[in-house]
């Protein structure tokens, strides 16, 4: 290979895998040469060359990741779940099958370049695509294919998708084998309002119309997660209390049984019947309150010796620790009072 003088100007470099062996220096990584286009270079046989270089607006590293994301729902074996879970949906054997059905969808959605279903008629003819997911092309999925695959599902199915994170749940349980396992409630508010029909869509409590499904976390994970339309509070009936008993009930089934397990929640679900059941199931929980007027009174009388000093890297917190019941609490409970940070 040429050595090249750094005085002189380089145009442009092009990496491409050679097609015989060839003595490689030890900078470059293995299977991979360097070649110059520029008057200095003297290998003037090579099959490839570059006739010129304009701007474009595609990226080669846009869908890098989709490979791999395949290989890793192959490797942790969740095309077999998919398939007992799910077969029964497939009606025909000359359709593609339940897993490739899942494996286009879910890179559908790893992808985000659409959020329109009309996208897939797109892909369908993108070979490029078809080949970073390992799919033949004539057997990616047409828009069609989804709605219809979308039809078939009704709510006893969809129920099989929580069977399907608390068994992925378990199985991280047992691969990091956790001391203490630390969940959280929230909701999450989906934004409808740019559909044309917003079939079920509801008034969300931030002022779009959507959906507002509750769904439990460990770390990065979704565990479990109930859909539900946007009106619905954060503890509307008894889906928390539902969800935590079976959460907790199956942690001690297939984990241990001895295991200590702590809920996280913020303001909306601090309310007394939510405490019971976390208090039954002997199971930890941390929720954020509301700063009501009595409160605040408490911490403006509060004497000086009674706070203490909690410091976070560089966030320094002051608080004071009380006994509170609220207006028909039939227990005090342990509360921190946190004014502010410094």
């Amino acid at each position: 290979m040429t050595k090249i003088n750094p005085t002189q100007g380089v145009k442009f470099l092009v990496l491409w895998r050679k097609r015989r062996p060839r003595r490689i220096p030890q900078c470059q990584p293995d299977g991979w040469e360097v070649y110059v286009k520029d008057s200095i270079t003297s290998n003037k046989s090579t099959k490839y060359t570059i006739d010129d270089v304009a701007p474009t607006n595609e990226a080669l590293s846009g869908r890098g990741g989709l490979s791999l994301f395949v290989r890793y729902l192959t490797g942790i074996a969740l095309f077999a779940h998919l398939d007992r879970l799910f077969g029964s949906l497939r009606k025909s054997s000359k359709g593609e099958s339940i897993s490739e059905i899942f494996k286009q969808i879910f890179c559908f959605f790893v992808d985000g370049t659409s959020r329109h279903l009309v996208y897939f008629d797109q892909l369908s003819e993108d070979t490029g695509y078809a080949q970073t997911i390992e799919t033949p092309t004539d057997a990616m999925l047409s828009s069609h294919a989804v709605k219809r695959f979308f039809g078939s599902f009704w709510w006893p199915r969809i129920y099989l998708f929580r069977r399907l994170l608390q068994k992925l749940f378990i199985w991280r349980l047992k691969l990091e084998k956790p001391e203490a396992v630390v969940l959280g409630i929230d909701v999450m508010v989906m934004d409808n309002d740019e559909a044309p029909k917003q079939h079920g869509a509801r008034p969300t409590y931030k002022r779009v119309k959507g959906f507002a499904p509750l769904q439990m976390t460990w770390g990065r994970f979704i565990i479990d997660a109930v859909f539900r339309s946007g009106d619905k509070h954060s503890n509307h009936s008894d889906t928390v209390q539902k969800m935590v008993e079976h959460v907790v009930r199956q942690i001690r089934k297939h984990y241990r049984a001895d295991i200590p397990v702590v809920i996280r929640c913020d303001s909306g679900f601090f309310d007394q019947k939510v405490f019971n059941c976390f208090e039954a199931l002997g199971i930890g929980y941390i929720c954020a309150g509301r700063l009501v007027s009595d409160l605040k009174g408490f911490a403006e009388t509060a004497p000086q010796e009674g706070w203490k000093i909690y410091q976070e890297k560089r966030t320094v917190w002051e608080y004071v620790e009380f006994g509170d019941r609220r207006g028909e609490w039939k227990r005090f409970r342990r509360g921190d009072l946190l004014p502010q940070s410094k």
